[in-house]
């Protein structure tokens, strides 16, 4: 009779060994499978921003082309006449573009792009663009820049260049 109860005392205990081998299983399995979940909603977040970012890159890009083209339109009537340091804003007026004061509202239900214009000074001896000097009416720093709101944080993108009278006009 001892005997048998040994062997089922032995019996007992390996099948309780067994289950807590299960529960830590289990658990392992859990961990696992809420990490793989937690990469795949960040990495879903992260495609989404970058995707709203090259966004915002190509209007900023679409600003910097839309300043070029109203340089060689007319330096004098599109740049030169630009207030340095306000806000416009590019507008498509009939089949053309435009730089306006007023803002027509945001793009693509969220971007809002702006472009400012700055004085451009140069050394007088060499010629380089330096923050004092002689002032270059011919040539302007533009600025052009998208942002929008994310999360309840303001993103941006910003690009920068100048812009000259080449063409003299």
């Amino acid at each position: 009779m001892t005997k048998k109860i040994e062997i089922n005392q032995r019996k007992l205990l390996i099948s309780g060994f067994g289950l807590v081998e299960i529960i830590i299983v289990g658990a392992i399995i859990a961990l696992g499978f809420m990490a793989i979940i937690s990469f795949l909603i960040f990495s879903r977040g992260v495609t989404f921003e970058m995707g709203r970012r090259t966004e915002a890159t190509s209007l900023a890009e679409e600003g910097m082309e839309v300043v070029r083209q109203l340089r060689d339109d007319g330096w004098a009537a599109n740049i030169a006449s630009k207030a340095v340091g306000t806000n416009y804003y590019l507008v498509i007026s009939g089949s053309s573009w435009t730089l306006s004061g007023a803002n027509p509202g945001v793009i693509n239900n969220l971007y809002t792009r702006t472009v400012q214009f700055a004085t451009v000074y140069r050394n007088a001896t060499t010629d380089d663009i330096e923050p004092t000097g002689v002032e270059d009416p011919d040539t302007r720093e533009v600025t052009v820049r998208v942002s929008w709101q994310e999360v309840g944080r303001s993103k941006e993108v910003v690009l920068t260049t100048y812009s000259t009278n080449f063409l003299d006009n």
